[in-house]
């Protein structure tokens, strides 16, 4: 398990606030966000409700995903977050780079506590700010795609990150 103290948190928090705010790829575009989710992993459950709690939404992956993303591309969202299984993911990247999407972070969470990070450099913070949440990370994930870092709830992180991939497609052009 990761411990992470209040400061490192919201020290985090602060880096990721700049990201979102800084006038880089994803603040940029004039759509706002995507969040899409695989509602049969617990990180995907988590990440929705926290996103809801928010006052988001985060879409459930359900059906013929090729139809359902292609319909939810037509609105051009300036990204894309997702908390999904690797097959889903790999489908995800591959019809999104075709509607001019990059995928500029991907987080391999394991069940043993691992994390793996594999970010573009405009993507690093994100590694960071998995890192320093430990299994508190599709919270901290739901509050970094939504702008809401300043909404952000400080609680200690129990238990082991559960199985899963987390990912951010941004739009490039």
């Amino acid at each position: 398990m990761t411990i992470v103290t209040r400061r490192d948190f919201l020290a985090s928090a602060a880096v990721a606030s700049a990201l979102a705010g800084s006038g880089g790829a994803m603040a940029a575009r004039t759509g706002g966000p995507l969040l899409l989710h695989d509602s049969g992993l617990g990180a995907g459950h988590r990440f929705a409700v926290r996103a809801a709690a928010l006052g988001g939404a985060s879409l459930a992956l359900e059906g013929d995903r090729v139809r359902q993303l292609r319909g939810l591309l037509a609105s051009e969202p300036a990204s894309l977050f997702g908390v999904t299984r690797r097959s889903d993911e790999l489908l995800i990247g591959e019809i999104a780079a075709e509607a001019g999407y990059r995928r500029i972070a991907l987080v391999l969470h394991r069940p043993v506590g691992v994390m793996v990070p594999i970010c573009a450099p405009d993507g690093a913070t994100i590694g960071t700010l998995a890192r320093l949440a430990g299994a508190r990370w599709p919270e901290a994930f739901a509050e970094l795609a939504l702008g809401g870092v300043e909404k952000c709830a400080v609680v200690p992180a129990t238990g082991m990150a559960e199985p899963a991939l987390s990912w951010v497609l941004i739009r490039s052009r």
